[in-house]
């Protein structure tokens, strides 16, 4: 009995110590999977937090900011509607990184820590875009204390219509686009403003895709039944709607876009997507020192409509807006619920599951306005009154929608097995480190799998992940202590649930006798 009651002790140490996370086997990947994106060293985020020296020293801040959801940031609420790529913590990562900062941020094993993700700020796409439009390079005039928001337009030089299948925004300055909106401008009259700072676009135009830092290009899904995208208008202009936070004075951008559009002729029914702001209002006032509530509706939709994303837009003094709509059988249709609006992180909602809207519905978005002392975006101390305009000083109050024709169906639909088909893949040529070590992946680009080769001088631990252009974990190849000699690991070309990946392009990335190597691979 005595020897039993000494080993509780023990075995309730033991039972602790595992339980204690560390950055290396349980914050560097979480922090990798939701935070990196931004905070890298070329990134958008104010610090990187690729290495465990600066996770530690912002640990309070890290504890804050998650406890309070502020980071990473994502205002749709998830339990309203599911969206494609969802920048949520669950609440396991929520609960461990709360933990692992709140008791000291301990580092455990460096061996043990996961390779990090390679971040090249190259395209994500690996076809060969079809038009590319640069704008100039443009030094940004943001302020310590105002950001910088201005409107660029670049004429496509296109002499007939072509059908887009796939937009990618690359910032020519990751760290310093906070976002990039790109709007159709059909007859070319919309000027570039890059004067007073405060352009937020020509928001009655059509929006075509968006850039913030993680977000995937843009990428219309087609089967082997449909192909569906946007017309671009021979003839037309594309306008770049940019944010330069403040503190980014003097650094210099040239973001562009590709666009990748369909072969003519089109083999399948093409299915046109159009977007534009169906919901809005421009007639309302904001009286200081009050909260108040606008709304916007389109009654009796008079098409049997499928919903792919919501954008909704407002400015400074934006508290929540919510969107859905109404059948004529009293059935609700969810859109986007933002409780909580942040002007600096609105984005564009794509449903997981494209949603069917029946004629005959009707439209609805609410919001809430600020317009108080309290609100600490409020551009103006003491408030004044504030109506609608296009200034980001003035406000909005707009519901953007990429919708196209319904077919029987849709709404079964999972656009995430859809986004990636019927993009061309390139070889691209390898890039490696690691040539002392023999490190080698091959064939590469790959069709089914693709060996790892290497040798160890020593035996250690070794872990292989793979990642895509984005940073996000696709597979763990490799976790575990390997003896001195030739190795070899494959890839099948799946994810952590065993399904295929999308071709295109991804990294490894591999830890050893504490270094770090990476290469590209392609898979096509």
């Amino acid at each position: 009995m005595k020897k039993w009651l000494l080993a509780i002790p023990t075995l309730c140490f033991t039972f602790l110590s595992q339980a204690q996370p560390t950055w290396s086997e349980d914050a560097a990947q979480i922090m990798y999977d939701n935070c990196t994106e931004c905070h890298n060293p070329e990134g958008v985020g104010s610090v990187s937090f690729m290495e465990y020296s600066t996770a530690y020293d912002y640990r309070a801040l890290i504890q804050s900011y998650v406890e309070f959801n502020i980071m990473p940031p994502w205002t749709a609420d998830t339990s309203y509607q599911h969206y494609f790529d969802e920048r949520t913590l669950t609440e396991y990562e929520r609960n461990t990184i709360i933990e692992w900062a709140s008791s000291g941020a301990p580092e455990g094993d460096p061996e043990l820590a996961p390779p990090p993700p390679v971040y090249t700020g190259e395209q994500q796409l690996a076809a060969t875009p079809d038009l590319v439009l640069e704008m100039p390079n443009y030094m940004s005039k943001a302020t310590e204390s105002f950001d910088d928001y201005v409107c660029i337009s670049i004429p496509t030089g296109l002499a007939t219509d072509r059908r887009v299948k796939a937009i990618e925004i690359i910032p020519g300055n990751r760290s310093i686009v906070h976002h990039c909106l790109l709007y159709m401008d059909e007859d070319g009259s919309y000027a570039t403003d890059t004067i007073g700072g405060d352009c937020g676009g020509p928001t009655t135009e059509p929006l075509m895709a968006g850039y913030t830092p993680g977000a995937s290009p843009t990428i219309f899904p087609s089967s082997e039944d449909f192909s569906s995208g946007m017309v671009l208008p021979a003839g037309s202009d594309v306008v770049f709607a940019l944010h330069y936070p403040h503190g980014s004075y003097g650094e210099w951008d040239q973001t562009r876009v590709h666009f990748y559009f369909y072969p003519e002729p089109i083999e399948t029914e093409f299915r046109e997507i159009l977007a534009g702001p169906f919901l809005q209002n421009w007639d309302f006032s904001l009286p200081p020192d009050e909260y108040t509530d606008v709304e916007a509706t389109y009654p009796d939709v008079p098409f049997n409509l499928t919903v792919l994303s919501a954008f909704p837009h407002m400015h400074l003094l934006g508290k929540s807006i919510k969107t859905y709509a109404v059948t004529e059988a009293m059935d609700t249709v969810k859109f986007v619920n933002i409780p909580n609006w942040d002007f600096d992180w609105q984005d564009f909602y794509w449903f997981k599951y494209m949603q069917h809207l029946p004629s005959g519905s009707d439209l609805f978005a609410e919001g809430v306005y600020d317009n108080t002392v309290g609100n600490p975006h409020n551009p103006y101390d003491p408030p004044i009154e504030i109506g609608p305009g296009f200034n980001t000083t003035d406000e909005m109050f707009l519901v953007y929608f990429h919708v196209m024709e319904y077919w029987d169906g849709d709404e079964f639909v999972n656009v995430d097995s859809l986004n990636n088909l019927y993009l061309d893949q390139l070889g691209i040529e390898e890039e490696e480190s690691g040539a002392e070590m023999g490190l080698r992946a091959y064939p590469n680009p790959f069709d089914n799998s693709i060996a790892i080769d290497y040798n160890l001088v020593n035996s250690t631990y070794v872990s292989i992940f793979i990642y895509d252009m984005a940073g996000k974990l696709v597979k763990k190849l490799q976790q575990g202590d390997q003896e001195a000699g030739a190795q070899s690991v494959v890839w099948d070309g799946s994810d952590e649930n065993g399904s295929p990946v999308s071709n295109g392009v991804y990294h490894y990335a591999m830890r050893a006798d504490g270094s770090v190597y990476s290469g590209r691979i392609i898979k096509k």
